[in-house]
């Protein structure tokens, strides 16, 4: 399948960008290639009406997904990046297949953002700049919208062109909108749910009245459904459980049944062919009823977000869920597959080697942290499912060795664990610290002594005492980083604290604290390509060097404050510069760290967040700018930007693990794992 992405910098040139299994002429073959782990959350979904086979994903993190084969395989769109971006609803114009609108919560420009080439491109709508949670149209009159945002209702009767707010600027309980409807037959009926019970009106929003008779008092309605062929009957879900009311409002019953523990319901919808069955999507799980909420099932314990039919096989339902990305059933809700590939919403924390496997932890997993295994280099990766010890555990890093595949060392930041089978299983380890303890010097003793034909007393030093070797048990506040060396053919565990860096030479049975002068803790630990014995180790008043193994170190005198370092790149030996990827731009010694130059030609002064050598290239550097990604081929005298055909992303960490994999990994925010070869 052909992945199509607009490259933002190549528009000027002409240069249309083709990414996955096909590729533009124009563009080279190792462009950045989308891994996995495939899953993470989906917030929202939409079915083409025209195109069933067409569906919309959005996430958290501004990423939004179209799949043109139902689901099969999911495409990246190239949809505008806004910082802590939540895209929480979807909308295809019923007349306009091209024509597609998301609406979105954001830190930096918030609001609707729509696309009239199918998802190519994108422009936000000028009339709307505030967060939106909701997009509904009228089935009567399809060029009427209404979006539910955080100052109100909105309404266009223009497909989209031009928005007016229609609810009380002045009625404060309607100015964070979290679900509209608009009654299937008359479009002057539209409903909007708040974080405080439901509102109504019957005259286009001219005016407005509460409906909350029968709902417990203070409930979020999360979604309003209508049943298109009784306009009359409609259901609000809301973190008190669902209601029905016959009437359009004016009374609800509660509809019991569901279990307590999921009583917050994000979702509801009426089967489109069975009226009694009714679906909902709660905080534990996808529930069912086929008995008008008589009596429920449970189908899935994923929660889910968003739900939708298939207008042409209303069998089909596609579920936008919580950490399990996007689900689809093909039997009416009794089994639920996951449909990921392509599909990511995933911030990995950590990916290490381990013996001929890669394995990646993602932190935030619920309760839990995700563990992903890859046995082909990256190119597909496998939740280990039920990893067991890990349950309200944060796994922030992990290391593993070549030598010993089974044996895997993660820490939180304040606990460290272990895995002796490969990350099925882990138990929390103490950080055992050992000290040597120097004896005092032996007092002086008195000894006979023969001198000639008589015995006399003289004194001599003591008999020497032993060094002794005591452990502490220490419980660091930050544990930031662990990082494996090999050492004459042995893995060296190293360990970066709050408590300083420690070192441990038997996979973490017992560690010993590292002196790095004027530093009381560390943050980071770097290491060259080879296991030459060069290290770098960030400490809290700035970098380190160690050319044995991290048995010495001398510190470097970087001109930056240390708070700024995000990576370091090492050469294999001592010939090669060091370069430091800093808040401030990117800097290179060629001096081993007495004297210091910003790199300027060809890069920008900006933050960079990565650098890497290339192991099997002693020249060859990587260095990452905001997820534009950066080459030099000369030790980093010269750079130039390297083409991608992926929209511009923020990758926190480049990563090339060895020689024989010949693959450049990036770690995102937000996109799991890219390699390019």
């Amino acid at each position: 399948m052909i992945r199509r992405y607009l490259l933002p910098s190549a528009v000027g040139m002409g240069i249309t960008a083709l990414v996955g299994t096909g590729w533009g002429a124009t563009l080279p073959a190792n462009d950045w290639k989308i891994a996995g782990p495939f899953g993470g959350t989906a917030t929202s979904i939409a079915v083409d009406p025209e195109n069933p086979k067409t569906v919309l994903a959005g996430g958290r993190n501004s990423l939004l997904y179209k799949s043109e084969d139902a689901g099969a395989n999911w495409d990246l769109l190239n949809f505008p990046k806004r910082n802590f971006g939540e895209i929480t609803s979807l909308l295809v114009d019923p007349d306009n297949s091209q024509h597609y609108l998301a609406g979105m919560l954001a830190s930096d420009r918030p609001g609707i953002y729509e696309s009239f080439d199918a998802g190519k491109t994108w422009a936000a709508v000028k009339d709307i700049d505030v967060g939106v949670r909701a997009l509904a149209m009228s089935a009567s009159n399809p060029k009427r919208f209404v979006a539910g945002t955080l100052r109100g209702v909105m309404l266009s009767d223009d497909a989209g062109k031009t928005w007016t707010r229609i609810s009380d600027p002045q009625n404060l309980e309607m100015q964070g909108i979290t679900a509209v409807a608009i009654d299937s037959k008359d479009p002057n009926i539209i409903y909007a749910g708040t974080p405080h019970l439901p509102w109504r009106t019957t005259d286009g929003g001219k005016t407005w009245s509460s409906i909350h008779s029968g709902m417990i008092d203070d409930s979020d309605v999360f979604s309003i459904y209508i049943d298109p062929s009784q306009p009359s009957d409609i259901f609000a879900s809301a973190c008190s459980g669902i209601y029905s009311s016959p009437n359009r409002g004016d009374g609800w019953h509660k509809l019991m049944g569901i279990p307590n523990g999921s009583r917050r319901t994000h979702v509801v919808r009426q089967d489109p062919v069975a009226p009694d069955t009714i679906f909902a999507g709660t905080t534990l799980g996808l529930f069912k009823t086929e008995n008008a909420g008589k009596t429920w099932k449970p189908l899935s314990t994923n929660q889910v977000n968003s739900m939708v039919f298939d207008p042409a096989a209303p069998k089909n339902i596609y579920m936008a869920m919580e950490y399990a990305g996007i689900g689809k059933s093909s039997d009416n809700g009794n089994t639920i597959q996951t449909i990921n590939n392509g599909f990511i919403d995933r911030r990995i924390a950590a990916v290490t080697v381990s013996g001929t496997k890669l394995v990646a932890i993602e932190t935030g997993v619920g309760d839990t942290t995700g563990v992903y295994i890859s046995n082909d280099q990256g190119n597909s990766w496998e939740q280990l499912p039920n990893a067991r010890g890990l349950g309200g555990v944060h796994l922030n890093t992990i290391v593993g060795t070549e030598s010993q595949p089974q044996v895997l060392l993660a820490a939180s930041p304040h606990q460290m664990y272990k895995s002796l089978d490969g990350g099925f299983s882990w138990r929390p380890v103490p950080i055992r610290l050992a000290i040597t303890e120097q004896p005092k010097p032996a007092p002086m003793r008195t000894v006979l002594v023969r001198r000639g034909n008589k015995t006399v007393r003289t004194r001599v030093p003591g008999r020497p005492v032993k060094p002794r070797v005591i452990i502490h048990e220490i419980s660091p506040s930050s544990i930031a980083k662990l990082a494996a060396i090999t050492q004459n053919g042995k893995p060296v565990l190293f360990a970066a604290t709050d408590l300083g860096l420690l070192r441990s030479d038997d996979m973490g049975g017992q560690w010993k604290r590292l002196e790095l002068t004027g530093s009381t803790g560390a943050s980071g630990l770097y290491s060259a390509p080879s296991n030459s014995g060069f290290l770098v180790a960030h400490g809290t008043a700035g970098l380190y060097l160690s050319k044995d193994f991290g048995e010495h170190w001398e510190q470097l005198m970087f001109p930056k404050s240390a708070s700024g370092i995000n990576d370091v790149a090492i050469p294999d030996d001592d010939k090669s510069p060091l370069l430091v990827a800093a808040a401030s731009g990117l800097f290179r010694s060629a001096d081993w760290g007495a004297t210091w130059s910003q790199i300027t030609k060809g890069l920008p002064s900006s933050t960079f967040n990565s650098v890497t050598y290339d192991p099997s290239k002693p020249t060859s550097i990587y260095a990452v700018e905001y997820g534009h990604l950066f080459q030099s081929d000369d030790a980093g005298e010269s750079w130039s930007a390297v083409p991608s055909a992926i929209p511009s992303l923020w990758i926190r960490r480049l990563w090339m693990p060895n020689r024989s994999s010949g693959r450049l990994y990036g770690i995102t925010n937000d996109l799991g794992i890219l390699f390019r070869n």
